[in-house]
């Protein structure tokens, strides 16, 4: 996705369409307490029905609640492309020196009738007066996580995630933004994170309901974090512990077609191809079509010299990703086992032209020219 600026910006640029700009003459000038608007300094003020105080310029008669809310609606729609924050910053806290609490709270009421986006805009505005403030970035959180939710929008699971990383920055004993934060390590399917950002909040002062959730949710989280630790050992090579702890899932989880394969490739890294290969099989009946299981079957039965076995797996395979110059290496090695060179280096030269820089394909084709020389 777009950086996070670029999102929310453009989230809330429609906003700007709900103000307009008061120009003020030469001469006259806006005074609210000790601060004085610079000249040439136009106002921004929300207005539907005040369009004879704009005409007639009388700045005294507009509600000073229509500047209010021009002001946090050109705050928080973060388009300052003329440069003007700093003087209408200025002039909220000479409006309100306690403006930001103010902001705050409706942008909360906001939050609590559902309209999510109106608050975020209202906490930008908040966070474009004090950009550390820990009220504004984490509620805009609670908002995007809420739109992301009710939504079904992904990229609001990660702008609320940078919120909650933001407030856990500001605040690092923050234990509803870790709570938060987990939520969105879920959606990412990061388990393990999910599951350490939980209980990190259950250790720090949660709120009970909360509580409960964050019980409930380490109870979902569990095997799957599980999961992920020990297809994490399979990758790196540890092959005993990873195995050790996804076969303790199977029992319950013969249904997670991603359990099975990295218990399959468990199998085959240790060379139990017979045991590796039901596995596999058993994937490709959960995810119908899944290349890299296919190659592995494919691997497997190569390895134990069922080369025509071998060489169907990695046709199919090789039909649903053409271009896969993995699969077309490993035909190569099935032609060249059956003894025909001419198909083995076709295949190899092939390969070769889609991944030059592959080790394993350059040793391949120079293997077959070696033995054709």
């Amino acid at each position: 996705m777009a950086s996070y600026q670029e999102f929310q910006s453009k989230l809330l640029e429609r906003f700007l369409a709900d103000i307009v700009f008061i120009e003020l003459k030469p001469g006259k000038n806006m005074t609210v307490g000790d601060y004085t608007v610079p000249d040439g300094i136009p106002i921004p003020v929300y207005m539907l029905d005040l369009a004879n105080h704009i005409k007639n310029e009388d700045i005294e008669n507009i509600p000073v609640v229509a500047i209010i809310k021009g002001l946090v609606y050109y705050l928080g729609a973060d388009q300052d492309v003329k440069g003007y924050s700093d003087s209408y910053v200025s002039l909220l806290e000479a409006i309100d020196p306690q403006i930001t609490v103010s902001i705050n709270l409706d942008a909360i009421k906001l939050a609590e009738s559902r309209d999510y986006v109106l608050a975020i805009l209202y906490f930008n505005a908040v966070l474009s007066i004090d950009i550390h403030n820990l009220d504004a970035v984490y509620n805009m959180g609670r908002c995007y996580l809420d739109l992301a939710i009710t939504k079904e929008i992904e990229e609001m699971y990660l702008m609320a995630k940078q919120c909650f990383e933001s407030s856990v920055k500001i605040k690092n004993d923050f234990a509803e933004a870790y709570f938060g934060l987990g939520v969105c390590l879920y959606n990412e399917e990061l388990y393990l994170e999910a599951e350490e950002a939980w209980i990190t909040a259950l250790r720090l002062d949660l709120p009970l309901e909360m509580r409960d959730e964050a019980i409930d949710a380490l109870g979902r989280v569990r095997d799957k974090a599980l999961f992920e630790r020990g297809s994490e050992l399979i990758m790196n090579h540890r092959i005993n512990e990873g195995l050790e702890i996804l076969k303790t899932l199977e029992e319950d989880h013969d249904d997670w077609w991603n359990l099975l394969f990295f218990i399959g490739v468990g199998y085959r890294a240790q060379e139990l191809y017979e045991e590796a290969i039901p596995y596999f099989l058993k994937v490709l009946t959960l995810n119908t079509g899944h290349i890299q299981t296919m190659n592995e079957i494919g691997i497997c039965f190569l390895s134990v010299g069922d080369l025509k076995a071998a060489g169907k797996y990695f046709k199919e395979a090789l039909r649903l990703s053409p271009d896969n110059a993995e699969l077309i290496c490993n035909l190569g090695i099935v032609a060249l086992n059956e003894g025909d060179m001419d198909e083995a280096r076709s295949r190899f030269g092939k390969a070769y032209e889609l991944a030059p820089h592959d080790e394993v394909v350059a040793m391949w084709l120079s293997h077959i020219h070696q033995n054709l020389n």
